[in-house]
């Protein structure tokens, strides 16, 4: 049986005689014999890594964006807008390949758009509304979102541009 006093080295197992020799070794305290000693750090020169300091509370505050309402805000484009822009075009005396190279678009798509076979992209929409001075939105009104799906829900197809190939 063991004595009380007989301790075994924690590393190798070996009984220490006297004192046994305190070490840290992965921020663990371990009493080793004197010929392991040398595989950690004397515990009184050991130093716990300081740890950050987490704030109470933050000196700013974050704000989360709102949600936006794109149905609050949703536009369209005037119904009669190919007479619109041919009528402004030609008050200015431009001819259709010239406003095209104004806006930096092909003559095509602006012929498409005069003749309302294609609803000029927002992009487009806004060099003509630059450069002709006019405007081709209109708020979209209640009344005209439900007569136009019939029924009172704003559906995906009603924002959507949808483009048959």
């Amino acid at each position: 049986m063991r004595e009380m006093g007989d301790r075994q080295c924690e590393i190798c197992g070996a009984d220490i005689s006297g004192s046994p020799e305190r070490i840290v070794i992965d921020g663990s305290v371990l009493e080793v014999c004197k010929s392991c000693a040398r595989f950690g750090k004397p515990e009184d020169k050991w130093s716990p890594v300081p740890r950050k300091i987490v704030p109470v509370e933050r000196s700013f505050r974050v704000q989360k964006p709102k949600p936006r309402d794109h149905f609050r805000d949703f536009v369209e484009v005037v119904p009669d807008y190919g007479n619109i822009i041919k009528n402004a075009r030609e008050s200015m005396n431009l001819s259709l390949e010239d406003l095209a190279l104004r806006i930096k678009e092909k003559a095509s798509l602006l012929r498409k758009i005069e003749r309302e076979e294609l609803v000029p992209e927002d992009d487009v929409r806004k060099k003509l509304e630059k450069e002709l001075r006019i405007k081709l939105t209109e708020e979209a009104t209640e009344e005209r979102l439900k007569s136009r799906g019939g029924s009172k829900v704003l559906t995906l197809g009603d924002i959507a541009n949808i483009r048959k190939r």
